[in-house]
């Protein structure tokens, strides 16, 4: 089966594509409207480009075709498998984001949330050939974006993230880290780290047999905590004062920051403990902890990728724009003295 190496770029390459082809097309009207203006009449401009029709629509046809195959070409098409051993180098960073209610509090400006996004964001446009995953979770867990090299994908899989996104709310971090488990059990000969941004709230508990899994698991978990304790949490869609989430009873419900759980939840898996709510500085120590590993050869594995056919398509194309090359429009004119 056919596939295509910068399949994501297919909407650019179509517009490029058509682009040309449009212009081709305008060309090809002008001239013969500049022929009729200089002939003077529709029947004259017949006369001079008589029986050259044939010749124009065979060049018009292997130029459009050049367009075709020149699209084809930067898809990078390949067909075929051929297994080849390569290394393994680089982290696997798995990011867990808490999208519960709580994070929706405003004691960090815009809000946790946000801010947090923009610290996730931070972490993907700094990674240099490693892979990236977002885990989004709240009562429940969901896997919002697989492991992937992809950042541009990430990207949109983080945007459009919000408390939404679950349907179960509340914190649960200990389902989070079996989800995360998930993820992290298919052997794999990379680094692998886990870095989760959240308030600290859980609700559920279970988190210490989880930790335990991870430490055996040999998966390192580093904890971001964000926001400030006894802040009360906005109403998505109102407006106003008061405009915040009440229990049952009708009190305003408060939100704070459990930092001794992440401490525990990082110090036990051999990763450490920072603060975003005022700044990113801290990520710099996971940034760097990251970059330091890169350069690491952490094996080899066999991995099965298409042949590229590209070049197939390259000579086609250079036969297409020779042969149109050497196609004349107009015969050769022999003069003879009368």
């Amino acid at each position: 089966m056919i596939a295509f190496s910068n399949y994501n770029y297919i909407v650019y390459i179509f517009i490029i594509g058509c682009a040309v082809t449009a212009f081709h097309i305008f060309y090809s009207i002008w001239r013969r409207m500049a022929v009729v203006s200089a002939a003077g009449s529709r029947d004259a401009a017949k006369k001079i480009i008589s029986g050259l029709y044939s010749r124009m629509l065979v060049k018009e046809a292997l130029i459009l075709l050049a367009v075709i195959v020149s699209c084809i070409v930067l898809l990078g098409p390949g067909w075929g498998d051929r297994v080849k051993e390569t290394s393994s180098e680089g982290t696997d960073v798995l990011i867990a984001l808490d999208v519960s209610m709580s994070m929706l509090a405003k004691d960090v400006n815009p809000s946790r949330l946000e801010k947090a996004k923009s610290a996730v964001r931070l972490i993907a446009q700094s990674l240099d050939g490693d892979r990236i995953g977002l885990l989004i979770f709240a009562g429940d867990s969901f896997l919002q974006c697989p492991l992937t090299n992809d950042i541009g994908a990430f990207m949109m899989f983080l945007d459009s993230v919000s408390p939404d996104s679950l349907r179960v709310q509340g914190t649960d971090i200990g389902r989070m880290l079996a989800e995360a488990r998930k993820v992290y059990q298919k052997k794999r000969l990379t680094s692998r780290m886990l870095i989760v941004i959240t308030d600290g709230e859980d609700h559920e508990g279970g988190v210490e047999v989880e930790v335990e899994k991870f430490r055996e698991m040999g998966v390192a978990v580093y904890a971001a905590g964000i926001g400030k304790n006894g802040d009360f949490i906005p109403a998505e869609g109102s407006e106003g004062a008061e405009s915040f989430y009440r229990d049952s009873s009708g009190s305003l419900i408060k939100t704070g920051k459990n930092e001794d759980l992440l401490r525990q939840l990082a110090d036990k898996t051999g990763g450490f403990y920072i603060d975003i709510t005022d700044n990113f500085s801290g990520l710099g120590r996971i940034l760097n902890l990251i970059a330091g590993r890169e350069n690491k050869d952490y094996g080899s594995r066999m991995v099965k990728e298409k042949i590229d056919r590209t070049y197939i398509f390259m000579v086609v194309l250079i036969l297409l724009l020779s042969a149109e090359f050497v196609i004349p429009e107009r015969k050769n004119i022999n003069w003879h003295k009368g």
